[in-house]
């Protein structure tokens, strides 16, 4: 059974979170799900969710990025919009840096904290419990942010040594019907539906589902609304 350091957890995750019966629910929910995927809400101290929503939503730069699924490295808005439509796999918009007058606001220093505390051992060891699974490390995670015209159609995160993949929800507010939910196709071709609730986080292996995509952004949800995350990556040890 792993120790978990709960006094350096504690300052970024809710603390009941960290009990050892929560712990053991989390992975005998994960083990048990037919695509191996488990959402944990209220996941991050109130104050640190505020921060980091307040840093995405007000603060941050991002770059709007495209893909297709016949290439692996990002494309062109040209290349993208003159690709057959069937090719065309993502158009998101990725973190690339904070305003100039927020690079050095507490919002933006708590996001660069967070960020840093995924590299270390002591989150490591919190997702090594709840998978049940030996990962390794990853310097794998950022931010994105996507509207009602972008898109993120269906895929698989089965590459590059990856084992689970993350999602933390941090759009304030968010409801159901502004769209924006993770569908994770089972292999069987059932379907898992994660709401992409404020505070919220989901965790799911990669290679136990067929697919996962996000289903779109609707168009009326207010001006300025947008599906905020920070996400990434464990892979396999070396």
């Amino acid at each position: 059974m792993v120790m978990l350091d709960r006094d350096k957890l504690g300052a970024w995750i809710q603390p009941q979170h960290l009990e050892q019966s929560a712990l053991a629910r989390y992975r005998q929910s994960f083990e048990s799900h037919p695509a191996h995927v488990v959402v944990l809400k209220n996941f991050l101290q109130p104050n640190v969710a505020d921060r980091l929503s307040q840093f995405l939503s007000k603060e941050a730069e991002f770059k709007v990025t495209y893909g297709l699924y016949s290439t692996e490295e990002a494309v062109s808005e040209e290349n993208w919009r003159n690709a057959a439509d069937e090719d065309r796999l993502f158009k998101l918009g990725r973190l690339v840096g904070a305003s100039p007058q927020f690079q050095r606001s507490p919002n933006a220093l708590t996001y660069l904290q967070f960020r840093m505390t995924f590299f270390r051992p002591e989150l490591k060891a919190f997702f090594d419990e709840i998978t049940g699974m030996v990962l390794g490390n990853s310097d794998d995670f950022g931010a994105q942010a996507m509207a009602h015209d972008d898109v993120l159609r269906p895929h698989s995160d089965d590459n590059r040594n990856r084992e689970i993949a993350l999602v933390i929800y941090l759009a304030p507010a968010w409801k159901p019907e502004f769209g924006g939910q993770l569908r994770v196709v089972h292999l069987d071709g059932e379907n898992t539906v994660v709401e992409a609730e404020y505070n919220s986080m989901v965790v799911f292996n990669v290679h136990t589902h067929s697919a996962h995509v996000v289903e779109p952004v609707r168009p009326n949800i207010g001006k300025g609304n947008r599906r905020l995350t920070i996400g990434g990556w464990y892979h396999r040890p070396l």
